[in-house]
């Protein structure tokens, strides 16, 4: 009797022992106050490693399937331009958008972003892709890539058509 409930507390033991080596420890992370300046780190989606130009992945799944490479940054005249190269990593075909906002020396956004552009990348096809600043004092830009949100595109479309409707009756 005495050694099957050494046995059963051992064993207890044991069990809370394993478990708490396999529990998962989630670290909060640090609270920003508003209106802080904190850098953009550099990650698997954000690389910031040439200043003036930061790329941005935005869609998870793309990350590892996609890069952003060759980053340009020059000037036409009295205006900025920039250039990306979107490789496919895959012998998939994506359906992306990309959008620059550009932004002062001080790294403030100059204008509102630019639209959201479509393009195709066949498999294991690279794509350069460049734009120019509208405003003179433009000199960094953020690069995103990222895929459609077609549910919230294909909702707009209805409501437009219903207002059209509404409107020719």
């Amino acid at each position: 009797m005495k050694k099957k409930h050494l046995l059963y507390v051992v064993g207890c033991i044991v069990v809370v022992f394993l478990s708490s080596g396999c529990a998962k420890r989630v670290s909060q992370p640090e609270p920003v106050e508003p209106g802080s300046n904190m850098p953009i780190k550099h990650t698997r989606a954000v690389d910031t490693s040439y200043a003036p130009l930061t790329r941005v992945i935005a869609s998870d799944y793309l990350i590892g399937y996609i890069t952003v490479v060759n980053p340009r940054v020059g000037q036409t005249g009295r205006f900025t331009k920039a250039q990306v190269t979107v490789q496919n990593l895959t012998q998939n075909r994506y359906s992306l958008e990309y959008q620059f906002q550009w932004q002062d020396a001080q790294q403030f956004a100059v204008g509102d972003p630019r639209p959201w552009k479509r393009f195709v990348l066949g498999p294991k096809e690279a794509k350069v892709i460049q734009e120019m600043a509208l405003n003179t004092d433009a000199v960094r830009t953020i690069f995103t890539v990222r895929l459609p949100d077609d549910t919230f595109i294909e909702l707009n479309k209805q409501i437009q058509k219903r207002l059209q409707e509404q409107q020719n009756q």
